[in-house]
C-alpha cells in the first residue's frame, strides 16, 4: 500500500526528512532520464544493427523485451562504469530502463511524474522482459494504475496471465523447468573472521527429506560420541563430515560409493605476521581476513592433512617462453588477481589474458597477465578499452571515451603500509 502525505507536519526535522525524500525521488528520475537519452544516441540503426550482429564486429545489445532498441556492447561497459556498477549492474539497469521507457509507456509516465518509485517500476520491468510486445503491453494496461498499492502477488498473477494468453509455449516450458532452480550454494566470499560461511540451497522434496534424516544422525552421533555443542553446531559439523567423506553417485554402476578416504581436501592459502602473532591472517580462497586460532584450529582437527608448501612470492615475476603459461604462473597470478580485473566485476570463471598481445612481443610472464572474464577479455581485445600493470595487482584502465579507473586487487602483503596522520 501508498501512502501520500497531504498536509505539511509541525515537526520540522520530519518536515526535513520527507523534502531529502522528495528529492532523492527526483534524482532517481533525473538518472534514469539521463540514461534514456544517452541510449537514444547509441541507438544502432539499421544497418548498424546488421553489422553488431556480425560475431566479428562489437556484439548487439538486446537488453529490454523485442521492440526495444539495440545497442553496442563495448559503449555500455562505459555507460555501467559511470553509473558506479559492475557491468552485469550496470547492464540491468539500462536493459530494465529501456523496458520501462519502450513497452511500459504508462508505467514510465507515472514514473516521471512521481507517483511511482524507480526501483518499483524497475521490478515490473524485470518480469515482463521476456514476454511478447502485446503481453508486455496488456501488464502495463492492467498495472500501471494500481501499482502504487497492489502487492507484487498481483504483479506475479497478471504477467502469469499475460504469458499463458500470448505464450502460451514459453508457459508450458516454464511449468516443467521448474524444477531445475534447485541449487546448492556455499558463500566463501563472505567469510569472516570467525571462520564461518553461510550456505543456501533449494532441493527436490525426497533430497531434503534424506538430507534431513543425515543431518539428524550425525548430529546425534556427535552427542553420542561426547560432543558438547549444540544442537544447530552438530548439524554444522556433521554436513561438514558428510562432505569429508567425500560420498559420490557412480552414475556407472548405480551404486554409491564412498571416495578414497577421508579428511580435508582442500588447499588454504593462508598469510599471517611471523612478527605479530595477535594480528589476524589473511586467507587467499575467500579474500577475508581469519584469526590464527581459527588456522590453528583447522589444522588440528582430526582428519585433517597438513602439508608445509614454498612461500609464494606474488610479487615475483615467473615467465615462460610458451604461449601457455605454466602451473606456477597460474596459481600466482590467480592469488594476486583473484577475480576479473575489470573495474567493478568481481567473477572468477576467467581467461589470463596477456596485457601486452603476445603476438606482438608481450612475454607470458605474472607480470604480463591478469585475469579477465570472457566479456572483458573481448573487450579488451576488440573494443578501444585499454589498461596497464602499475604494479602486480594495481590496474590503470582506459576507456574509449577517455575515463581512466584504478583497480586495486593487491592483497594486504603487497599493499604499501597506510602513514599515520
Amino acid at each position: 500500500m501508498s501512502t501520500r502525505t497531504r498536509t505539511r507536519s509541525n515537526d520540522p526535522l520530519l518536515e526535513s526528512v520527507r523534502a531529502h525524500r522528495d528529492a532523492e525521488s527526483r534524482e532517481q528520475v533525473a538518472k534514469l532520464n539521463a540514461v534514456l537519452d544517452w541510449a537514444a544516441v547509441n541507438t544502432a540503426d539499421e544497418s548498424e544493427t546488421a553489422a553488431l550482429l556480425d560475431p566479428m564486429e562489437e556484439p548487439a545489445l538486446h537488453l529490454g523485451g523485442t521492440g526495444c532498441p539495440v545497442i553496442g556492447e563495448y559503449a555500455a561497459l562505459d555507460l555501467a562504469l559511470s553509473l558506479g556498477m559492475s557491468t552485469d549492474g550496470g547492464l540491468a539497469y539500462l536493459g530494465k530502463a529501456l523496458e520501462l521507457r519502450y513497452r511500459l509507456p504508462r508505467l514510465y509516465a507515472r514514473v516521471v511524474r512521481l507517483e511511482v518509485p524507480v526501483w518499483k517500476a524497475f521490478r515490473v520491468a524485470e518480469h515482463t522482459t521476456d514476454l511478447p510486445v502485446l503481453g508486455a503491453g496488456e501488464v502495463d494496461k492492467d498495472i500501471a494504475p494500481f501499482l502504487h498499492s497492489c502487492s507484487w502477488a498481483q504483479v506475479d498473477r497478471a504477467v502469469d496471465a499475460a504469458r499463458a494468453k500470448h505464450d502460451p509455449d514459453e508457459a508450458e516450458r516454464r511449468r516443467k523447468k521448474a524444477a531445475e532452480h534447485r541449487h546448492a550454494d556455499v558463500h566463501l566470499g563472505h567469510a569472516n573472521t570467525s571462520g564461518t560461511v553461510e550456505m543456501t540451497a533449494t532441493l527436490d522434496l525426497a533430497d531434503a527429506i534424506d538430507l534431513e534424516a543425515a543431518l539428524k544422525n550425525g548430529a546425534q552421533a556427535l552427542a553420542d560420541l561426547g560432543s558438547t555443542e549444540s544442537l544447530d553446531v552438530r548439524r554444522s559439523q556433521a554436513l561438514g563430515e558428510m562432505g569429508r567423506q567425500q560420498l559420490a553417485l557412480d552414475l556407472l554402476t548405480g551404486e554409491i560409493t564412498t571416495g578414497g578416504g577421508s579428511g580435508r581436501g582442500v588447499t588454504l592459502y593462508a598469510h599471517v605476521a611471523a612478527d605479530d602473532p595477535d594480528l589476524p591472517g589473511f586467507l587467499d580462497n575467500t579474500w577475508s581476513p581469519v584469526l590464527v586460532e581459527q588456522i590453528r584450529a583447522w589444522c588440528q582437527q582430526a582428519g585433517t592433512k597438513v602439508t608445509i608448501k614454498p612461500v609464494v612470492d606474488l610479487a615475483s615475476n615467473p615467465c615462460t617462453e610458451a604461449y601457455e603459461p605454466t602451473d606456477a604462473i597460474r596459481e600466482l597470478v590467480r592469488l594476486r588477481d583473484h577475480t576479473c580485473v575489470f573495474p567493478g566485476c568481481t567473477r572468477r570463471r576467467v581467461d589470463l589474458d596477456h596485457i601486452v598481445p603476445f603476438s606482438a612481443g608481450g612475454p607470458t610472464s605474472a607480470h604480463n597477465l591478469a585475469m579477465l572474464c570472457r566479456r572483458h577479455h573481448r573487450a579488451k581485445t576488440h573494443s578501444r578499452w585499454r589498461y596497464v600493470m602499475l604494479r602486480p595487482g594495481l590496474y590503470h584502465w582506459t576507456s574509449p571515451t577517455g575515463a581512466t579507473f584504478l583497480v586495486d586487487r593487491r592483497p594486504p602483503t603487497l599493499r604499501p603500509p597506510r602513514r599515520r596522520p
